[in-house]
């Protein structure tokens, strides 16, 4: 009897998982990537490796119980730099780079149209010039809670609210001293589309907790850093909260294609109050308006982009004139900024564009051959803020910003890049990044030893392969 009971289980036990598994639908999708790599350190007599062979695994699983309902999980394993321990490329491959970068769940209200996605998540604000926000982009991987809605064809209403950071004070785990260190972002975009022509007006705050960067956790100083006046100490203390306020609006017209045109402004202003122990005030509030007009021929698009943000002026105890931002980033170049392809060098002068003014000649989607591609840039950009500021800043490396430079209004930047993108199959793709940055920084601005220890022509050649699935 006892043998009978037990086989009735079992057998239960098998149609309930057959019965849970057809309840839903896993898919998976993802990519190899594999990168070479050989680019110019900028500061001369550094001792890293201008040679790194590079690799990772992102890999995506949607977990479908029906088209009102979906989890999905994104996991990362690398990057894992070839012979490297740290990483798992040394011989014997251990690798222990495993990350969860995404883990959140999809679900419509029910008897409504509302689409709700909470969870680890990727959220950006919107951009129709090069495809990033200065304010907040990259994506941002963040924990958060989005709400979207189309109201029709024309309107919609996307509103979120975000936590990019709570208890990481570096005593926290010890004595529970930092109570004020939450950092919260709320906001929303209307996205309006007609023929011819989209806009998307956008807002986003900010409650900032006094505590909540003062940090020895790499990402939350990364946001300090993007929210502090230059020069400015992260981990001294405040006496009150902070708060800050972004606004702008993105707009893209196509109604005269092939001919298209489009505009980004963007505003930010930070209150972080006043340092108790220099008096400095911790305000950082500015712009930034970007645009972009091409026109598509049969073989290429050749096309300008143009921007200017403001930057610093000569007095750091009253405040900083630049944009704050929370993980802005572009795209624009695959050298300079953050548009390339493969897993190492890039954002060379800056994720974002904060701080400088530029304009970029390029002709993209260059194509004679079938399933391969070019583009070709140059660009020329100079900075915005004061060359007082260099005494405050002193190394235009380092500079309060996480990489890339802070530039003066003396000191500027000439890219070139040589991009080319070949379907080998459906699922592979090989890009080859060709890149030079000529970097002249003013020696009656910063100091001779600083100028001198920072090299003026740069180079990078990249070859990536990529297999989708």
């Amino acid at each position: 009897m006892k043998r009978i009971v037990t086989l009735l289980l079992a057998a239960g036990l098998v149609m309930g998982a057959s019965s849970a598994s057809q309840a839903v639908d896993i898919k998976a999708s993802g990519m190899w990537d594999f990168t070479f790599e050989y680019a110019t350190n900028p500061r001369k007599g550094d001792d890293a490796d201008n040679f790194h062979a590079i690799q990772r695994l992102r890999t995506q699983i949607d977990i479908i119980a029906s088209e009102n309902l979906k989890g999905v999980v994104f996991l990362e394993m690398g990057n894992t730099t070839w012979g490297e321990k740290a990483s798992g490329g040394q011989m014997g491959t251990d690798g222990k780079i495993v990350e969860v970068r995404y883990s959140y769940v999809d679900w419509v209200i029910p008897e409504t149209d509302v689409k709700v996605r909470m969870g680890l998540q990727p959220l950006t604000l919107p951009n129709f010039v090069d495809g990033e926000n200065n304010v907040m982009g990259g994506p941002a991987d963040t924990a958060a809670v989005v709400l979207s809605y189309d109201f029709n064809e024309n309107f919609g209403l996307t509103a979120f609210w975000a936590r990019p950071a709570n208890d990481n004070g570096s005593d926290v785990a010890v004595t529970r001293t930092n109570i004020s260190d939450t950092l919260d972002l709320f906001g929303f975009t209307v996205p309006m589309q007609f023929d011819g022509f989209k806009v998307t007006p956008w807002f986003m705050g900010a409650v900032i907790g006094r505590d909540s960067l003062g940090t020895n956790d790499s990402t939350t100083g990364y946001v300090a850093n993007d929210l502090l006046p230059a020069g400015a100490d992260p981990s001294l203390s405040r006496n009150k909260h902070g708060h800050g306020l972004w606004a702008g609006a993105t707009a893209e017209l196509t109604a005269f294609d092939p001919f298209r045109v489009a505009l980004d402004f963007n505003y930010g202003a930070v209150n972080l109050n006043e340092e108790s122990s220099t008096g400095m005030d911790l305000k950082r509030s500015g712009w930034l308006i970007e645009g972009v007009a091409e026109y598509k021929l049969d073989f290429m698009t050749p096309g300008i982009v143009a921007w200017y943000s403001s930057g610093d002026d000569s007095n750091p105890y009253d405040g900083s004139e630049r944009m704050p931002s929370v993980h802005g980033s572009s795209i624009l170049t695959s050298y300079g900024f953050d548009g390339d392809y493969s897993l190492s060098v890039c954002d060379f002068l800056g994720n974002n564009l904060i701080g400088t003014w530029g304009v970029l000649a390029r002709a993209k989607d260059i194509s004679f051959i079938d399933d391969m591609s070019h583009i070709f840039q140059i660009g020329y950009y100079r900075g915005t803020n004061s060359k007082a500021m260099a005494s405050i800043v002193l190394d235009p490396i380092d500079g309060n910003r996480t990489d890339g430079f802070y530039l003066t209004r003396g000191d500027y930047a000439i890219e070139a890049n040589f991009d080319t993108e070949y379907k080998i199959y459906d699922n592979l793709t090989a890009v080859v990044e060709l890149g030079y940055i000529h970097l002249n920084l003013k020696r009656d601005t910063w100091t001779d030893s600083v100028v001198d220890s920072i090299r003026k022509n740069n180079y990078r050649a990249a070859f990536n392969l990529r297999y989708s699935f």
